[in-house]
């Protein structure tokens, strides 16, 4: 979720979780801080809840908020939700598991998406002070300098967004989307795209390269990867208030010495902008435009409050919400 946290099981093996270990940081707020981020958290329409019905006329649309990552207490949220996915007309989530599986394909067959294919890599790009100081931070996660001095910056600032202590479990992406569209799948309930993955990758790559190496530091400490963050993301989300997470993300992001104030305040804007705020509006028609009184509708948890949040949105369009059981 923490931006693309994004942003999409089984259990997960006792041994990894034990590893897995960490502190939740909303707990270890200070008093005043605590307040901040629930005075703003209070402030934003729709700003808890996974689960919410939206009516109107002889629609009803479930909006679920996912979570992309494995975790066990997927086991009965995904129990409780699967007469809902059965009974539906359709399912829209972020990428069907056909439209994922050709944007891999593509992936693999253009590898200059992912890496500095032409030109120096980033050991050449960065001063070598800078250099060093990434290195170190990419052996801690389990990662080979020289690989990660080949991909483009807002790659490994992705590659770089989950602790090392997730990456040894395979079924680590079998989130609650994955668990709804195989009900959907063995229900024989059609799922379809609400966006061409592809999308976001153009959105990610768009700045020049040389702009990505200069904000570098700072995508890699957007993007997390600590342990204490992501444990706070999680938790969050189980509590149905990824909100707060993310506001706490922001305020240490704020903090961080990566670029100016207010290079770090428009970058920020921006990231929110476009991987949560524009999706959302292009995601509307596609709603409006599918087919079936009975839809559900799954995406990332921090699609679905604020202003631009898909339940405002839809609440703009004639919807009456009401939040439902998770």
């Amino acid at each position: 979720m923490r931006l693309f946290l994004c942003l999409f099981f089984l259990l997960l093996p006792a041994s990894l979780w034990a590893a897995c270990t960490g502190t939740d940081l909303r707990t270890a707020l200070a008093a005043p801080d605590r307040a901040r981020i629930e005075a703003r958290t209070a402030a934003v329409p729709f700003a808890e809840g996974n689960h919410w019905i939206a009516r109107r006329g002889t629609r009803t649309l479930h909006v679920i908020g996912t979570l992309h990552i494995n975790d066990p207490r997927m086991e009965a949220i995904t129990a409780r939700l699967a007469p809902l996915v059965r009974q539906a007309d359709l399912l829209l989530m972020e990428a069907s598991p056909a439209d994922k599986t050709a944007f891999e394909a593509e992936l693999g067959r253009t590898p200059s998406l992912m890496l500095i294919t032409d030109g120096p890599s980033l050991i050449d790009r960065l001063p070598a002070d800078e250099w060093e100081a990434l290195a170190a931070k990419v052996r801690s996660h389990g990662m080979a300098p020289w690989m990660a001095a080949k991909m483009r910056p807002w790659f490994l600032a992705m590659a770089m967004s989950f602790p090392p202590c997730l990456r040894q479990d395979k079924d680590i992406k079998r989130g609650l989307d994955v668990r709804l569209s195989k009900l959907a799948e063995d229900a024989g309930v059609a799922l379809q795209s609400l966006e061409d993955p592809m999308s976001v990758i153009r959105m990610m790559d768009a700045d020049p390269l040389e702009e990505q190496v200069r904000q570098l530091r700072a995508f890699t400490a957007m993007m997390g990867g600590g342990q204490d963050s992501f444990i706070t993301t999680v938790e969050a989300y189980f509590d149905q208030q990824a909100l707060s997470a993310l506001f706490l993300s922001e305020w240490d992001f704020l903090q961080s010495g990566a670029l100016t104030r207010a290079e770090r305040e428009t970058l920020w804007a921006e990231a929110m902008d476009g991987l949560l705020d524009q999706r959302n509006r292009n995601w509307i028609p596609v709603i409006e435009a599918a087919r079936g009184d009975r839809i559900v509708v799954a995406a990332g948890a921090l699609h679905l409050p604020g202003r631009a949040g898909l339940l405002n949105l839809l609440r703009q369009e004639g919807y009456r919400l009401e939040r439902a059981p998770f």
